[in-house]
């Protein structure tokens, strides 16, 4: 019986390990800047840690996001990506270049959430709730931009059904460690 609670326990922290959200750092470097605007909050630069995330509601349909950016350097011949990292994959949510551009050193636009819900691999039902990291990159001539933010898919974790299992097996994982805690001692 023993050993069939360790594989248990073993089997949970690898799916949790694959699976679920990972907290990394944030840093946004190499001269650019922006923000947006998501169901009526602005987020910007100081809302890039696990604790102050931009709030993604994507059990909401038809929200659209606002953006601005800027860069401090030639932006001539320019191009970059965005992804989101799920585990040890990055699934990219938007990239974008023009070879033929000019010097414009600022944008805006909006992008329509949906276009992110249909990214995933999986439907967004499937999707575990909690704090994710976005990154990506803009080159052009004159330099370079890196940056990671935090992200958190906002909604119940029992609205998934990866929510719903992380929750049983939440429960029964403490179950188990209650029964070998105060077990009968024979």
């Amino acid at each position: 019986m023993r050993n069939l609670w360790r594989l248990l326990f073993a089997g949970l922290l690898i799916v949790s390990v694959l699976l679920f959200p990972a907290a990394a750092n944030a840093a946004i470097e190499g001269g650019c800047t922006g923000s947006a605007v998501i169901d009526g909050i602005t987020y910007g630069p100081d809302n890039d840690t696990p604790s102050n995330p931009i709030v993604i509601p994507i059990e909401k349909d038809g929200v659209v996001a606002t953006w601005q950016g800027s860069v401090n350097f030639l932006n001539t011949n320019h191009h970059g990506s965005l992804g989101m990292v799920v585990g040890p994959w990055t699934i990219k949510i938007a990239d974008w270049g023009d070879p033929n551009s000019g010097d414009a050193r600022s944008a805006s636009g909006t992008y329509d959430l949906d276009q992110f819900k249909a990214q995933f691999p999986v439907p967004v039902s499937l999707i575990p709730r909690g704090i994710y990291e976005l990154s990506g990159f803009h080159q052009a001539a004159g330099g370079r931009c890196d940056g990671h933010v935090m992200v958190k898919i906002d909604g119940s974790p029992l609205s998934s059904p990866l929510g719903i299992v992380s929750v049983a097996g939440t429960f029964v994982t403490g179950l188990a460690l209650f029964g070998a805690a105060f077990g009968r001692k024979t």
